[in-house]
């Protein structure tokens, strides 16, 4: 029997998958199964779960695990918390290829349930995880030319332009701030109020129309990064984008000497997002405040204020210096193997069930 185009694609991403398992063996690290069903998915104020309702009796159950038991859960938008707290369990190098989901229309480039790889190492700075994503990436991206090559048409010069760079390992290290200077002509050090930013951001060319009303920082912030910056990163080759805003440090250390700065770094490929990391926070009431401080910005949207994890805070103190990363699989895939839809590269994407 002939295998279709989308057969062929599948055969493709599990082959990557084998490699990118074995690359993160090599790395020294261990694979986790984390629950997919949580009480806790996260408190970033932009990212919404889908609930989970359970229908079992709970009429044998003592009080106390009838209480547990009716607990609202949450399929879970990242395995982080999970991983984290296995850290806190006195685990060092740890890494999840899961099932996440997170409630969003589909596009080109989402499905609302996605394959998150995440994975973390104590006493390893965020430098060393940036070469850890070159060789992770370089190693796929060998392996793909070399599926790519079995195909019927073959390797075209268009595969090879798009591998040429991820292959070489060699990512471009770019400053947000020098980003927003080169891409918008907008330095963040000298606009640091809502009102100074958004006259910067007219004089660079955004619609009146875009920044009306009464804008927060951020706000106008993310106009700038989505309208003017974003579509240039990663273009030739690949940059990895670090030194974030403090104000969208989510579970990041600041910068010492340079508390306005967040330390972490996000990947793009052609101008897409594939992958979040942080040196990660480990102070547990500076995350404390950080998620009641979320929680109420959800409350402020009229959206679900999901429940703090008092079980990660516990963790935090016990995990240490570490850096983590969570990566779009399907998206890493698609720049891999040369897919426009993410839907080619998902069995049963959601809008075809």
């Amino acid at each position: 029997m002939t295998m279709t185009a989308k057969a062929r694609l599948l055969q493709e991403r599990s082959e990557l998958m084998w490699a990118l398992r074995a690359q993160l063996r090599a790395f020294g690290s261990l694979e986790m199964s984390p629950p997919c069903v949580v009480a806790c998915p996260g408190m970033e104020p932009h990212l919404d779960a889908f609930e989970v309702v359970s229908k079992h009796s709970a009429l044998s159950l003592s009080v106390e695990e009838r209480e547990v038991a009716s607990r609202r859960r949450w399929l879970h938008t990242s395995p982080e918390h999970a991983l984290k707290r296995l850290l806190g369990e006195g685990l060092s190098k740890v890494y999840a290829l899961t099932p996440c989901f997170r409630d969003e229309p589909p596009s080109r480039t989402h499905n609302p349930e996605f394959t998150m790889l995440e994975w973390y190492e104590r006493g390893l700075s965020l430098e060393g995880l940036m070469r850890q994503c070159e060789v992770l990436i370089s190693t796929l991206a060998e392996r793909a030319w070399r599926l790519i090559e079995e195909r019927p048409e073959g390797l075209t010069q268009q595969d090879q332009a798009r591998l040429h760079s991820l292959k070489k390992g060699d990512f471009e290290r770019l400053s947000v701030r020098e980003a927003f200077v080169r891409y918008a002509g907008v330095d963040l050090e000298r606009a640091r109020e809502a009102g100074a930013l958004k006259r910067a951001a007219l004089d660079a060319g955004l619609s009146p129309r875009a920044l009306e009303g009464d804008l927060s920082w951020d706000e106008v912030y993310f106009q700038l990064f989505l309208d003017l910056v974003e579509p240039h990163l990663g273009r030739g080759r690949p940059t990895l984008l670090y030194d974030f805003p403090a104000s969208q440090s989510a579970l990041a250390r600041l910068k010492p000497g340079a508390p306005q700065w967040a330390l972490r770094f996000e990947l793009f490929i052609e101008g897409l997002e594939l992958a979040n990391a942080f040196d990660e926070l480990s102070d547990p009431r500076e995350q404390r405040a950080r998620f009641e401080a979320e929680r109420a910005e959800r409350g402020l949207m009229g959206v679900v204020q999901y429940p703090i994890d008092e079980e990660l805070l516990k963790a935090l103190p016990r995990m240490g210096d570490c850096v983590g990363i969570a990566m779009g699989v399907e998206r890493l895939l698609m720049c891999l193997l040369g897919v426009d839809e993410i839907s080619e590269l998902i069995s049963q994407p959601w809008a075809h069930p």
